[in-house]
């Protein structure tokens, strides 16, 4: 796991080495084991280095054996032996690396080899033979990148907040997810100039300057067929299951732990990936407390359970610090997730497994039975020639998941609404009209962009690597193809993954509806509503002050 970084130009003035060292510096803790740069005539590539499966010494940015291309790459594709088996009789490795064998993938197979990658990565590769650098963005969206462009540069860069001595921190307007969802999905992010590239996405950027982007992955490209057969669906998602946790435990010269929560997808991963440390927070408030769920796990693998037990005056003394490693505002509470980390770190885990992205593929979260009940009405035999009706009393499926997700303050914004209906209408026209696809196809590129952000930067703080086995692309592949009624059925949400989870973990665990998360009592904390209940606004105009104040933003409206 590294942070890379790089600018791009003809303008002979500027000292490309030197701006790209300046950059690095503010990704120090993504890579404490080295750093590097490299300038290939106009164009300038660092990197710094966290060693997770090859812990040798190498000259970064890696460079090819033919002396024609160098890359610098943050991330795991935990295939690489398999697809640096394939390419032995075509190229000669100097290193034990991942990146190199990305590296060595492109050189032999061009932007072909970008599908060949299981893993979470963003690079960059300078080809001189072909003039042009490509920056690329793993298919899921787990590792981050940015870029901006000037008058006469193109500049990228893992965090944001490497590329603010090129870019002032001004507010931008034009980023409505913001407004929508509290945080920023897509292109726009909360700094005037500075885009985000696209889960599944890379561009090309010419010597001369001109850039192309492109899509390489995206779910709906992507479907299988899957017969719809219970039994053989459940054989097989309990294999592939095991295979994509187990597959995440391997490629790592460390040991590994693991977060639990006292839910399904978390208790999955420790029952199967057995990993040496179990986490878990805990605050004293009852209807915060999952704890004895966190045991059953801990028993059921014979592990120690270490509990975290986070207060307020660490909230206070920590809201800034996160603020500055988040890059962006985000009213999830991110909290209970860094002392977690923290903790961890502090006895020197290197890497930790998260059950991050169940929800969002086998249909978990609790306002997916509002559509899908909406759609049994559809569906009934008497209502078959009043669909017109019905879509005038209950409004489409795009426009009822419109207002549910909808957290502007102002329900009424037009432009608003209409950036979330004409979003929704983009995934939905991709995913056959299913209304339970469609929400968690929606959720799986916007909300659960920001859990990825979130898992990513509060990791890379510490100098650990995360890997999220829901995430491995055959499993999202496999659960969007399914037949949706897999997913929630007889009133349970994630019927599917319960009723293979039953095989691995206690079965008290896939039982249980009072399900919560790891979140903070901050509304306790703070007094914010006398019943307790959370205040989301108050906290999203904490963490907006904080964010604000941290990165001295101008030209703020919200």
């Amino acid at each position: 796991m590294c942070g890379i970084a790089g600018f791009i130009s003809q303008n002979l003035n500027y000292d490309k080495e030197s701006i790209v060292s300046g950059m690095l510096k503010k990704l120090e803790h993504r890579g404490p084991d080295q750093k590097g740069v490299g300038v290939f005539g106009g164009v300038a590539l660092g990197m710094v280095r966290l060693s997770i499966i090859d812990t040798e010494y190498h000259e970064i940015p890696y460079i090819s054996s033919d002396n024609e291309h160098a890359i610098v790459y943050n991330g795991e594709i935990y295939n690489h032996e398999g697809i640096r088996a394939s390419l032995r009789s075509q190229y000669d490795f100097k290193t034990g690396s991942d990146g190199e064998t990305a590296l060595a993938n492109y050189i032999c197979r061009g932007e072909k080899a970008l599908g060949d990658f299981n893993g979470m990565y963003a690079f960059a590769v300078y080809s001189k033979r072909d003039h042009q650098t490509i920056i690329v963005r793993d298919k899921i969206g787990e590792k981050p990148l940015y870029y901006t462009r000037g008058k006469d540069f193109f500049a990228f860069a893992s965090e944001i907040k490497a590329l603010l001595d090129l870019v002032p921190a001004v507010f931008n307007d034009a980023a409505l997810s913001y407004r929508a969802y509290e945080f920023t999905v897509g292109k726009e992010t909360l700094f005037k100039g500075i885009y985000s590239l696209e889960p599944g996405e890379y561009l090309t950027i010419k010597d001369e300057g001109t850039v192309t982007s492109h899509s390489y992955w995206k779910i709906w490209d992507n479907l299988i067929e899957i017969e719809d057969d219970e039994t053989k669906i459940l054989n097989h998602l309990s294999e592939l299951l095991e295979d994509c946790i187990l597959l995440r435990t391997k490629n790592s010269a460390h040991q590994y732990g693991a977060f639990v929560s006292g839910g399904v997808d978390s208790a999955l991963v420790a029952c199967i990936a057995k990993p040496d440390f179990i986490y878990t927070a805990h605050y004293d408030y009852d209807d915060f407390d999952e704890l004895d769920y966190a045991k059953l796990v801990a028993r059921c693998i014979d592990r120690e359970l270490v509990i975290v037990r986070p207060d307020k005056q660490d909230f206070i003394n920590t809201r800034e610090k996160i603020a500055w490693y988040l890059d962006s505002p985000c009213t999830w509470t991110s909290f209970t997730l860094w002392e977690l980390v923290k903790k961890a770190a502090d006895e020197n885990v290197k890497v930790i497994l998260s059950g991050d992205g169940a929800d969002e593929i086998f249909g978990g979260y609790h306002r997916y039975h509002l559509l899908h009940h909406d759609e049994q009405i559809h569906r009934l035999e008497a209502m078959q020639k009043y669909s017109y009706m019905i879509n005038r009393y209950y409004g489409s499926p795009v426009e009822r998941y419109t207002k549910l997700i909808n957290r502007c303050d102002n329900i009424y914004d037009e432009q608003v609404n209409q950036y979330l209906h004409d979003s929704l209408t983009y995934y939905f026209e991709r995913i056959n009209a299913d209304v339970i696809h469609l929400m968690g196809l929606t959720d799986f590129y916007t909300t659960m962009q920001v859990l990825l952000q979130m898992a990513d930067r509060i990791n890379m703080a510490h100098h650990i690597e995360n890997r999220s086995p829901f995430l491995d692309f055959r499993l999202v592949q496999f659960a969007f193809s399914l037949p949706s009624k897999y997913k929630i059925k007889d009133g349970v949400t994630k019927w599917l993954l319960k009723e293979v989870s039953k095989k691995f973990i206690p079965k008290e665990i896939p039982e249980r509806i009072d399900k919560r998360g790891f979140s903070a009592p901050v509304n306790k904390w703070f007094s914010w509503e006398k019943q307790g209940k959370y205040n989301r606004k108050a906290y999203r105009d904490m963490v907006f002050g904080d964010w604000k104040k941290v990165f001295n933003v101008q030209g703020c409206s919200v």
